[in-house]
């Protein structure tokens, strides 16, 4: 066996035996070194003790209860949690739920394997240009092919980062995550900093990690490459081509800050991150059930109106009432199951950036987290139960039973059971603060008034680690919501310096995102320079943030962005018309992502080049309309009243690429329009249509390459 193949041996053997808790010290010792150095064993690791948790919990537990229906009289009743602890069958148990962990674990190590070689991210090369040109003379099995393919899994120490020094030499233990050497500390901000002085504070702590890695920034992105990220980034498409020549031609000094503030002002940041954080809540559930509309309606009403992320946060954790009326009840009434484990663990890993799931059965390995700290937060869930409010018999009203979510007056003390079989109490506990566990006290908002109170800065903190890493690709954290000793942050000081403005900002989301978009960071290009090819996360190693590291679009990007290229007009600029167009979206997404159907609404987005994709980014019917020269307001048939090919060519590149084409490119697109007009004509198409189809394959290419769908 290699090297890799006894390590990942051992890492199983080692994760059996936490499981069973009978982890010697230098066990202890040896499984925190594995997990550590390598961020596929930690993520291996996550994932091992969540699926042995969650089939241990689902075999041992019985089934939910039928959903009863709410009966307001029945709230006046006193009801009291058993003062005793249920009886259980702890033989049969754990027994039953053992082999079925056993087996299914055994079936992820296998596939972990097999595939933990991540995809490659794309990268631009120094000096590398873009030509559509070898793209329209491409076969369909290149366009396939030249889509992201799985890297090679291949573990000898010459190809893996991990395992050699700088000079390639192997190494007998996997290397540590190249971090940057402590420097002298620097002065805090002074609270409510000015935005200069908090953008001036981001650019010199990337700069000291710089120094610190021994490695050079590569240099500022063009307008064009910021323009198109910015876009993307903020409002989720590409800017039309009037957007991007406004841009592009304005001489103003701060003509940066000005779009990123015109940006937050547009529609489409509503709609944009409130599709994004429907997805984080509730995946891409379709249940009837679970009322998507009216939790997207409670996010678009939160994000229109600015209001601060505590609140936010706070309505979705206390929230009551039925899913169509109070849209925010729907986070919890899809999660909230088997005794509401999987909301304790969403609720934690969402808001406050720490995974507590791999505790619910045993206490952490390497780190002061127990289990009785995990059944302490789950606490706070145990007073809210769901309950079918009757179908309504008035007119007008909707005639379907709706899910309510009910907190119910009850106190006492909840138990959970150990490995062992033995029970033990958990009191509604957070962040070292235990509230009265007597009745009519109302846990979730309890729970929601330490969480959000700003005593603790574990909201702020897992808020900034998540949006940078919406805007670099990398969080401080990986994973982002994996936060903790275990896992300690690449810039703690620019982590901890935003997060307390954050607060003093009164958790302002849009000032957030000015901050990170005005930093020096992200108006890097995002090709190597001669001295920062070490700093490529994708291999392991820390980020940096000497350069924009390549991003894909997202599917719903990818979608919006191939409507602005067919006709800008019809972009959508109010919500109750978005939500058609995002119904309409949903069932075109389904060709690139796949929903995991999990409790933590994981997805994997592909655009790795299978036939399916290929074939709808080529004659898919969103493209299609790009490529319609007959229809009013495309911008082909936009670009063909242009007089010159040089206009024309240039219209077309902006559109599809934010950018207007090289000299060389130009060049040969035009000698390619000319030769494939003479082509068509000879072929007895009429003069005219063979000039529209030319400059059709050339929007084609844009279109079709992998420019197009890169966040660069």
């Amino acid at each position: 066996m290699s090297k890799r193949e006894v390590e990942l041996a051992e890492l199983s053997l080692l994760m059996e035996a936490l499981c069973e808790e009978r982890l010697s010290v230098e066990d202890k010792q040896r499984l925190e070194e594995l997990v550590l150095s390598d961020p596929d064993a930690m993520h291996f690791y996550l994932n091992y003790s969540h699926l042995h948790g969650t089939l241990y919990w689902d075999q041992g537990q019985s089934s939910d209860d039928s959903i009863p229906v709410y009966n307001p009289a029945a709230e006046k009743e006193p009801q009291v949690f058993n003062e005793e602890p249920p009886a259980v069958n702890r033989r049969k148990l754990p027994y039953r739920a053992g082999l079925t962990v056993t087996a299914v674990l055994g079936l992820v190590f296998i596939v972990w394997f097999a595939f933990s070689g991540a995809p490659n991210e794309p990268r631009l090369a120094e000096n590398e240009e873009t030509s559509p040109a070898g793209l329209i003379e491409s076969t369909v099995a290149e366009t396939i092919s030249n889509r992201n393919q799985p890297r090679s899994v291949n573990f000898e120490p010459s190809r893996h980062p991990m395992l050699q020094h700088q000079d390639g030499t192997p190494v007998d233990q996997p290397l540590m995550a190249a971090k940057p050497i402590p420097l002298p500390p620097v002065e805090d901000l002074p609270s409510n900093a000015s935005d200069e002085a908090i953008i001036t504070f981001v650019n010199h702590r990337i700069q000291d990690g710089w120094q610190a890695a021994n490695i050079s920034p590569s240099p500022a992105a063009t307008d064009a490459e910021w323009v198109r990220r910015v876009y993307l980034d903020v409002i989720g498409r590409i800017p039309t081509v009037q957007e991007a020549e406004e841009f592009l031609k304005s001489k103003q000094p701060d003509k940066h800050k000005l779009l990123v503030q015109e940006l937050l002002k547009n529609p489409a940041y509503v709609t944009n991150w409130s599709t994004i954080w429907t997805r984080l809540l509730i995946g891409r559930s379709t249940s009837k059930e679970i009322n998507r509309q009216s939790l997207q309606d409670f996010l678009v009403q939160s994000f229109a109106d600015n209001r601060p992320w505590s609140e936010i946060v706070f309505d979705l954790v206390s929230a009551e009432g039925d899913a169509d009326t109070n849209g925010a009840t729907n986070f919890l009434l899809a999660h909230l199951n088997n005794q509401a484990v999987p909301a304790t663990a969403i609720t934690t890993r969402l808001f406050l950036g720490t995974q507590i799931q791999c505790t619910q059965c045993h206490n952490h390995p390497f780190n002061d987290a127990t289990q009785s700290q995990f059944w302490e937060i789950n606490s706070f869930f145990k007073q809210t139960k769901i309950v079918r409010k009757p179908a309504s018999r008035k007119k007008g009203e909707s005639q379907e039973s709706r899910l309510m979510l009910v907190s119910l007056p009850d106190g006492g003390t909840t138990f959970y059971e150990t490995r062992q079989g033995l029970m033990q109490p958990a009191y509604p506990k957070f962040a070292g603060v235990k509230i009265p566990d007597g009745p009519n006290v109302n846990r979730r908002q309890e729970l929601a008034k330490l969480m959000t109170s700003g005593k603790s800065d574990q909201l702020a903190r897992a808020m900034v680690n998540r949006m940078w890493a919406h805007f670099f690709g990398y969080g401080f954290t990986r994973p982002i919501d994996d936060m903790g000793y275990h896992n300690s942050p690449t810039h703690p000081e620019l982590l901890n310096a935003l997060a307390r403005q954050f607060v003093d900002s009164d958790y302002d989301i849009k000032q957030l995102i000015q901050w990170i978009c005005l930093s020096d960071a992200y108006r890097l290009s995002s090709r190597f320079a001669a001295d920062n090819t070490s700093d490529d996360p994708d291999d392991g190693s820390t980020p940096n943030f000497s350069r924009m590291y390549v991003k894909q679009m997202t599917a719903e990007q990818l979608y919006d962005s191939l409507q602005v290229t067919a006709n800008p007009s019809e972009i959508v600029t109010d919500y109750s018309t978005a939500w058609r167009k995002m119904q309409k979206r949903d069932q075109w997404l389904q060709q690139f992502v796949y929903a995991h159907e999990n409790e933590e609404n994981d997805e994997t987005t592909t655009f790795d080049g299978t036939i399916t994709q290929a074939l709808l980014m080529m004659n898919g019917p969103l493209v299609k309309d790009s490529l319609d020269y007959n229809r009013k307001g495309t911008i082909l048939t936009s670009a063909l009243k242009e007089r010159s090919p040089d206009a024309r060519i240039k219209k077309l590149s902006l559109a599809a690429l934010t950018r207007y084409p090289t000299a060389r490119e130009l060049s040969e697109l035009k000698r390619l329009v000319k030769e494939r007009a003479r082509y068509l004509t000879s072929r007895k198409v009429p003069p005219q249509a063979a000039i529209q189809q030319s400059y059709q394959d050339v929007y084609w290419a844009y279109l079709n390459s992998n420019e197009f769908i890169l966040i660069h």
